[in-house]
This record gives C-alpha cells, structure tokens and sequence, in this order.
C-alpha cells in the first residue's frame, strides 16, 4: 500500500512523500518513506480538499509517481521484475505545464505536437532520440529551422524538469543534438523606405493592412497585438497592454504623432471596440497584400508584417533610443534580444563611415 502524505515546511508550503507499507519474501511487514522534492500549497491528504490550481501539475506528477511506485510494489510481489518508467502522458504534462504558466512558443509546441502525433500519444518514457529525431524533422518541414530549434529547446526545458523532480532517471536530451540555430539578417526599413510607403496608397486593396503596419513601425507592436488592441488600451496618449506572447506583462508605448495620424484615420466599427477591425485572418493574405505595395512603392525587399518590428526597433536605436528603454518598448525579457538589433545599427554605422572620403 502506498499512500501521498504531505509535511508541513516553516515557509509555509507542504512537502510531498510516499509512504509506503509491504511485506518482504518472508511475510514481514515493512515501511519506508520516499521524499519525492515537489512542494505545493496545500495538505491534499484528505479527498474533500480541492486541489489548487497552481499546485495541479505538481499534484498530477506526485500521483504519477505514486502510481509507479505501486505499480512497482505488485510486479515485485508476483516475483516479476519491477517496471521503472512513469506512465505520465507527455501532451498532458505539457497542457497541465501551459496552465499554470502561459508560454508562447510552449504552446506553438502543443499545437505542432498534437499536429504531428494525430490520434495518437506517447508517454514520458517513450520519449527517445528516435522520437526527438522524427518530430525534429517534421518541424523542419513546416518551419524554418530557428523556429524548429526554439520548440525543440522548449521541449528540452520542459521535460528536463522531469529530471530534476526525480519523476524520470534519465533524459535523451543528455546525448541528443538538435539543429543549431542560424543567424538570419534581420529585414528592416529605413527611414526613408517608409516614408516611401507611407507616400504610396492603391486605389485598391485593403487600406487598414497599410495602416496596421505603418503604425507598427512607429510602435513596435506584433501583428498579434495589433489585431486585439483596442480603444480602452489607449491612455493619455500612449498604449497600455499586454502582450499575447507574454501576457504577465503590462507593456506602455508612447503614441508618436504619425502613429496618432493613423488612428485618426481609421473608421470606427458600430459594434467592435478593436481599433484594426478590418484585417484579413491569414497572415498569408495579409503580408501578399505588403508585398505588393512595396513592390508599387518601389522597395525591393522581402516585406512581411514583421518587418515593421524590425524597423521600428533600428531606427529608435539609430535616432538616439537607449538599449534599455527600447528592452521595454518591444517587452523583450532579456537584454541580449534587444542587442542583436544594436548590432545591425552598429554594423550600418561602420559601413557609412568607410564612405568617408579620404583627404
């Protein structure tokens, strides 16, 4: 018998052990403890207490490992060896992992994962280079291979975990290589291409597509915001909100006058409270349509709406913006995601002045 008891800490939080009761070859009885390091809120000891929420994942593997241990106890007690793998589902862990925390690029990896799996499901100890190899192969197939890198990291962090609790003993990501990740000339606009665009308005087309991206490169933000941002999140003449990608946080972005002279321009929706209400769904759709109107401007460049984020981020460095106040601008969460774009600054820089004539 193997029952989950839980040992009050002085900071507050419980302890989580396995007691467990058998009896050896020779009809004795025995007891031992195992303290399995996976703390939570609560003591759950009792059937009526409802299990919090931020302590469901952490109680979803202390019942994995409990179920193990007996698992193991039964094989041993018929004289078979004893099985040595958690039965924990990885899609399920992953979901439960997402709950207590949102992580975009974890939940880019469920959704590939689902995509590639089907029907089907694969246990945390099924989770073998072989598998890693596969999966790998699918991402790179639809893709690029710095995207296929991230989810593979992600999955790296998330099931490494598993080993540092001591739900498994071992973890293929020990020997395992996945692709490297490659540096990608990040595509950016001058000052003077978007004053080309701005200057260039077809007869047809979808307008709000050029009014979402110009007002991108005057605030930074991601298409994915751009699409949810609304009136309410305007105050005193900067943008409040939070970004989908990393919603713990509250992002502000000061509304510079060109930015302000779009949204005077756009029409308001009767009903939605979205400022960008008319966007096309499809990313495809939208970045053929920016495409064009920079062919139309003539700017030969690869333009997606990315670009405007890239561009936003240049010329704020180049006009004087800090390293640090652009961090906060783009809500990154690391400076060294932000230096990559002084580099590209940097790198402009030295190339004019090597143009610096000679005396």
């Amino acid at each position: 018998m193997i029952k989950v008891r839980f040992k009050p800490l002085k900071s507050g939080m419980f302890s989580t052990y396995l007691d467990i009761y058998y009896k050896t070859s020779d009809n004795k009885s025995k007891r031992s403890y195992e303290f399995l390091g996976i703390h939570v809120h609560k003591d759950y000891s009792s059937p009526r207490v409802r299990i919090m929420e931020k302590d469901s994942e952490n109680m979803k593997l202390v019942q994995a490992i409990r179920n193990t241990r007996e698992t193991d106890l039964n094989f041993a007690k018929h004289g078979y060896e004893k099985p040595n793998k958690p039965v924990l589902d990885l899609l399920d862990y992953l979901e439960e992992c997402i709950k207590k925390k949102f992580n975009y690029k974890l939940e880019c990896l469920i959704i590939h994962l689902h995509k590639y799996l089907g029907k089907k499901s694969v246990l945390i100890s099924e989770l073998n280079e072989d598998f890693l190899d596969a999966f790998q192969d699918y991402l790179l197939l639809v893709v690029s291979q710095n995207t296929t890198f991230a989810y593979m990291s992600v999955l790296r962090q998330y099931y490494n975990k598993l080993l540092t609790r001591g739900v498994i003993d071992y973890s293929p990501f020990e020997t395992w290589q996945s692709v490297k990740e490659i540096y990608l000339e990040r595509e950016r606009l001058t000052i003077e291409e978007v004053r080309m665009l701005a200057n260039t308005s077809p007869d047809s087309g979808n307008k709000q597509i050029r009014q979402a991206f110009l007002f991108s490169c005057f605030t930074g933000l991601r298409i994915s915001d751009v699409r949810r941002i609304s009136y309410e999140q305007l105050v005193d003449r900067f943008i409040k909100f939070r970004p989908y990608k990393t919603p713990a946080k509250i992002i502000t972005v000061p509304i510079v006058a060109d930015a302000q002279e779009i949204l005077n321009d756009i029409p308001k929706h009767p009903i939605s409270n979205k400022i960008f209400w008319g966007l096309p769904s499809t990313s495809s759709a939208l970045n053929q349509h920016l495409k064009l109107w920079a062919r139309q401007a003539g700017i030969d460049k690869n333009i997606h709406f990315h670009v405007s984020r890239h561009t936003f981020a240049t010329i704020g460095l180049t006009f004087g913006v800090d390293l640090y106040t652009m961090k906060e601008l783009l809500g990154h969460s690391k400076i060294e995601m932000t230096q990559i774009y002084a580099k590209i600054v940097d790198t402009k820089k030295e190339e004019e002045i090597l143009k610096f004539p000679r005396l």
